[in-house]
């Protein structure tokens, strides 16, 4: 196996031994001995428990860039008592072909004392190395620079605590602090557990969430590339930007590469919360959820109403509309009813009205009328309708007769409806029920 040359400044001049705290350390009787003593029966220790767990350990790891120029990784590390780490991980910076693919790497590590303790990983390996190659990781391995600085990774890192199932590290060079915590399933089955309950609160449709306090709403986006982008206005021409944290995923929920507030509360890991509504801080302070509410007022995104669903004054609307269609042309019949923008040369956003155009319904046409639609709050939608309002071409097309129930139909629904999704977190089916109990109705965008 190679040495790495890699750098090493002198950070732990800065970190004496006495900064590291556990309850551990507090137990041994220690501090009677020499700190160069007490510093290697301590890393004997964290080396003991190191090799304690049977399925290894997850690595959270970060790299210490100013912004969130990279995502978190979940490595993966078994540890022997002669020296010998087990790595794994499936990360888009493995080498020789097997970018995202599952991939296992054994090299050695050591404990150091250098004014404290220092788990050192001095020789290459596939999993863990690339991302402190002090070439750039979009030319390595095929250049070597000079005094180049890479991923800003490391690959030696300070003990600063640990305990029977954690232990918190940080990168002696570059700073970015990494956890281990016990693996508490084989490795493989972690990846798949943690990209299923991805799934559970990203969504290619639906990127950007709200998090809030008890005092305090801000908003986040990039959530599905393990970014946390987070600023005070979902309009991007208004806001200021806040911060910027990389995060790694986890079966639960995921975890910021560090701590961070929102108001006067405190945050760095999510978990889903009991009832699976949203993702909760540790203390249950903090709440995330999509902006699934303004999901729902998206302009392009064609939200279709379960029929059956309607309050009874609606589906006598929705008849109507039917009536008058076949009533103009007896192939006609009402397909689907939903809210969005229609496809037609002068498209508008309000009512979208399908109809069948063959008495074998194997043909649709979309025509459209205009209406308005806001989140006057969170959890409601107001919608708003001119007394005249435009139809489209297609629609305008059609007779007077059926242009007037669909003109109808959208005035129905003006006002103000409160929402319940089915979840919080990705696109899903959404009731509303509007504000005096009058009105109801079903959504679906799929």
């Amino acid at each position: 196996m190679k040495k790495i040359q890699l750098y090493r400044i002198a950070l732990l001049a800065m970190l004496p031994a006495f900064v590291l705290t556990s309850c551990r350390f507090e137990d041994e009787d220690y501090f009677d001995e020499s700190p160069a003593l007490r510093i290697e029966h301590q890393g004997d220790a964290v080396k003991e428990l190191l090799v304690s767990a049977p399925n290894g350990w997850v690595m959270q790891f970060f790299c210490a860039t100013d912004v969130a120029q990279f995502e978190g990784f979940n490595l993966f590390a078994r540890f022997d008592k002669n020296g010998k780490v087990t790595f794994a991980g499936d990360h888009r910076f493995l080498r020789d072909g097997n970018r995202n693919k599952y991939t296992e790497a054994t090299s050695l590590y050591e404990m150091l004392n250098e004014d404290g303790m220092v788990l050192a990983f001095n020789v290459w390996n596939d999993i863990l190395s690339p991302f402190s190659d002090p070439v750039g990781y979009g030319y390595a391995p095929t250049y070597i620079i000079k005094d180049g600085v890479g991923m800003h990774g490391d690959h030696n890192f300070v003990v600063m605590s640990y305990n029977d199932n954690e232990i918190i590290l940080r990168g002696e060079r570059h700073g970015a602090e990494v956890r281990l915590v016990k693996c508490d399933r084989d490795w493989q089955k972690y990846i798949e557990d943690t990209k299923a309950a991805k799934e559970k609160y990203c969504s290619s449709e639906l990127t950007s969430y709200y998090v809030k306090s008890d005092t305090t709403t801000l908003y986040f986006s990039g959530l599905a590339d393990g970014k946390f982008l987070y600023t005070d206005n979902l309009d991007k021409t208004k806001s200021v930007k806040v911060d910027s944290l990389a995060c790694v995923f986890t079966p639960n929920g995921f975890r910021l590469e560090k701590n961070n507030v929102i108001g006067d509360k405190k945050f760095h890991e999510f978990t889903f919360s009991k009832d699976s509504t949203c993702l909760v801080n540790e203390d249950g302070s903090v709440k995330i959820t999509a902006t699934w509410d303004q999901h729902v007022a998206n302009r392009s995104t064609i939200w279709y109403l379960d029929l059956d669903s309607l309050s009874d004054d609606l589906k006598k609307l929705v008849a109507e509309l039917d009536a008058a269609l076949t009533a103009a042309n007896k192939n006609n019949s009402l397909a689907a009813v939903g809210f969005g923008k229609t496809t037609n040369a002068n498209n508008v956003t309000g009512l979208v009205v399908q109809w069948y155009t063959t008495s074998r319904k194997t043909t649709k046409k979309m025509g459209g009328i205009t209406f308005k639609r806001s989140i006057p709050a969170y959890g409601q939608l107001a919608i708003d309708c001119d007394d005249e309002p435009t139809a489209d071409n297609e629609m305008k097309s059609k007779a007077a007769e059926v242009v007037a129930a669909a003109r109808n139909l959208a005035k129905g629904f003006v006002g103000t409806y409160n929402l319940t999704p089915e979840s919080y977190l990705v696109p899903s089916p959404v009731t509303a029920v509007s504000v005096d109990g009058t009105k109801k109705f079903k959504l679906a965008s799929k």
